[in-house]
């Protein structure tokens, strides 16, 4: 006979630090790719292979493909994981075979010499590890007890950083494009492995089949968590949020390059450590903020700091364009404060406010979209924007576009307070 699935954040089972840790293992192989990969690794490969002056906006549309597939797979993939019946589970076989078909893109990137391989392989690179990122979204409020949803969202800001740090870290230090996305390989297939073993129970109960719907219906239904609740504005704070960090984040390659630093100093380099500066800064604030939020049922306040922290570096880069140093590692400081409270609290708002639990991959995967979906279009648009204004004005395109990140900022922070059954 076929029963529901096993409800969402049972008290009973046994989660302490160290299956916390185990669990989030995996967001930080993610992140010990995603980051290097997309602020640092697909700018130098296009720089070296595509002519100056138009190298932001392939940059941007590289970019805006793979955030395009970043938005799309994981709500899809997240539906059919939420459906799927296997004695391994409904998540980790999906988790198992993205993370395993993502090798051959980093294969494509680490021997790519032109501009086309290089968007293959990125491509390819989007569409599996965003599906096995889709499933993965769907174990955490799957297994963990609701009322440690806090201290999950503070254990994956940590392996958020950590990864982040890690990825730069290694990018910094090896010249060899061919070695770092041979350690990538290695990283995310390595990390699997403890989320495999920490998600043991996931998905071993059948589920029901879900009614038959009209495709109107089903889409509707499917979108409904987009624009009804708590969950709604929480999808929405992230996406204004996301859409500020984007805007800075992706475009700090070439900022330094063309502002910041002088001709013999190289913007690889000193792009991952500026991050890394980020990420060391915003490790604290990750971990004890999460837990802090459990403890003082306070989650928006972080939300409240991390938005002024944030906008403060943009303003202060559109305003002074700054050259010195020791300010602009300051000013990353300053960045890894506000981004550490963010990712503090980020995944807890979401599975705070889920609006059906026995979908919680699908809506994750919406919940996804917030932080792809800038990530899709303002590269897009953003890169050719800088090109154009930094042609007749310049380096005035990337003041324009860091004015909107602070734009984006602001509202995010602001409708936070519309979110009303969490504090």
């Amino acid at each position: 006979m076929t029963v529901a699935a096993t409800p969402i954040g049972r008290a009973s089972e046994s989660f302490g630090n160290l299956r916390h840790t185990a669990l989030s293992a995996f967001w930080f192989g993610s992140n010990f790719l995603w980051i290097p990969l997309t602020t640092v690794l697909i700018q130098s490969q296009v720089d070296a292979v595509v002519p100056r002056g138009s190298q932001n906006s392939a940059i941007g549309f590289a970019i805006g493909i793979g955030g395009f597939l970043a938005m799309t797979v994981p709500p899809l993939v997240g539906a059919w994981s939420d459906r799927l019946n296997t004695r391994f589970g409904r998540r980790r076989p999906i988790m198992v075979a993205g993370t395993l078909l993502t090798i051959p893109g980093l294969i494509l990137l680490m021997t790519a010499g032109s501009y086309p391989q290089i968007v293959a392989g990125y491509v390819i690179v989007q569409f599996f590890f965003n599906a096995a990122g889709a499933a993965y979204a769907g174990i955490i409020p799957d297994v963990v007890p609701a009322q440690q949803f806090g201290k999950a969202s503070g254990f994956l800001a940590t392996m958020t950083q950590l990864g982040i740090g890690g990825g730069l870290g290694v990018t910094s230090a090896l010249g060899s494009a061919r070695a770092i996305y041979l350690i990538f390989m290695a990283v995310i297939v390595l990390t699997l492995i403890p989320t495999i073993w920490a998600a043991r129970n996931e998905g071993l109960a059948p589920i029901a089949p879900h009614p038959r719907r009209s495709i109107g219906d089903a889409i509707r239904e499917f979108l409904r968590p987009l624009h009804e609740g708590d969950f709604a504005w929480v999808v929405f704070t992230r996406l204004m949020i996301s859409a500020g960090i984007t805007a800075v984040l992706y475009n700090l390659h070439n900022f330094f390059r063309d502002v910041v630093l002088t001709p013999a100093t190289s913007p690889d380099a000193f792009t991952s450590n500026w991050l890394l500066v980020v990420v060391l800064t915003a490790l604290p604030f990750g971990l004890f903020g999460g837990l802090l939020s459990d403890r003082w049922h306070r989650r928006k306040a972080f939300v409240y700091l991390s938005g002024g922290a944030q906008a403060f570096v943009a303003i202060v880069f559109i305003a002074f364009y700054p050259s010195a140093i020791p300010f602009v590692f300051a000013l990353g400081v300053a960045y890894g404060v506000g981004y550490g409270l963010y990712f503090a609290v980020d995944w807890a708002l979401a599975c705070d406010t889920l609006p059906d639990k026995s979908q919680s991959a699908k809506d994750m995967g919406l919940f996804h979209i917030a932080l792809t979906m800038p990530q899709a279009i303002i590269p897009f648009f953003g890169g050719p924007l800088i090109d154009y204004l930094n042609g007749a004005h310049g380096n005035g395109g990337y003041r324009i576009v860091f004015s909107s990140a602070v734009v984006f900022l602001f509202v995010g922070t602001v409708f936070v307070s519309r979110i009303k059954s969490v504090r």
